[in-house]
């Protein structure tokens, strides 16, 4: 099975909608851009808010990884 390519933008938005659907969900539980207040192609990675660390996350992570792949900008010379 192929996985469905997706903006980082998206990839957040969904991280989030299945963090909030996890049955462990905690409030204030989140995934962020980072640096904070990036968006589109500035966002260079992804931190997380709430709890330290905590299974629900890594959990979220290991099924976008299975069903996503972040479709990054082509770079121009």
């Amino acid at each position: 099975m192929s996985k469905k390519i997706i903006t980082e933008e998206q990839y957040l938005r969904e991280m989030n909608r299945r963090l909030r659907e996890h049955p462990d969900y905690v409030g204030g539980m989140e995934f962020l851009p980072h640096p904070p207040g990036a968006e589109g192609d500035s966002i260079l990675g992804i931190a997380w808010a709430g709890i330290v660390f905590h299974q629900a996350y890594r959990e979220v992570l290991d099924t976008m990884e299975r069903d996503f792949e972040v479709a990054y900008p082509r770079l121009r010379f």
